[in-house]
């Protein structure tokens, strides 16, 4: 069993990690694999509209990512070249499946962007995680960072994602990571929900004429 291997399992349905080794090398394996699939399967139902497929290389990458990260916050003095290329993806969000695949760890990078803030301010290590944020919108959303993200989160058109980010951003209502245009819908739909709910609410960016 490599360091993937063991790690994913409480990563995935804890949301924790204990290392016992670097998970500095490849470990990429069919069973890591199944695992992530396995998880992704049960994670996809939660989102509206038509089926996501999932994406093998996307989730091998993320959850690479994700727990390097988490290994980077506990070993100080990492070189700064060795978590650039550690804490990178091989490719942009341009498809649902790349998008959700991701989320299902990237979701945790908001909160090791706030211990690593906690411990030493702005360093390599939170400049690697707010790029990556930034790069896949649908977790960066959650960090409430100041600068929005790399390009506008339109997620292809699938209903489920764009619901969800509307969610998400419904939170914390950053400007930067407004929706835009094409997501009003969804945006008007989550905030009257809220409204309903008792919850306070902005005005959603289209008012809609009868």
């Amino acid at each position: 069993m490599n360091w993937l291997e063991a790690l994913l399992p409480t990563l995935l349905y804890e949301g924790r990690l204990a290392f016992r080794q670097s998970p500095c090398m490849d470990a990429s394996s069919p069973e890591a694999t199944r695992l992530l699939r396995s998880a992704f399967d049960v994670y996809q139902l939660n989102v509206a509209g038509p089926r996501i497929e999932f994406d093998a290389n996307t989730a091998i990458e993320s959850s690479s990512l994700v727990i390097r990260a988490s290994w980077a916050l506990v070993n100080l003095g990492l070189p700064v070249a060795e978590l650039t290329r550690w804490l990178a993806m091989s490719h942009p969000p341009t498809t649902p499946s790349h998008h959700l695949t991701a989320d299902l760890v990237f979701r945790f990078l908001p909160q090791l962007r706030k211990r690593a803030l906690a411990h030493r301010a702005i360093d390599p290590l939170v400049e690697r995680i707010e790029s990556i944020l930034r790069q896949w919108p649908l977790s960066g959303v959650l960090a409430g960072l100041e600068t929005g993200p790399d390009t506008p989160p339109q997620f292809s058109g699938h209903p489920g994602l764009m619901l969800l980010y509307a969610e998400r951003w419904a939170i914390h209502r950053d400007p930067a990571w407004r929706p835009d245009d094409s997501l009003n819908e969804y945006v008007d739909l989550v905030l009257n929900d809220r409204a309903q709910d008792g919850t306070p609410v902005g005005t959603s960016r289209t008012r809609r004429h009868d």
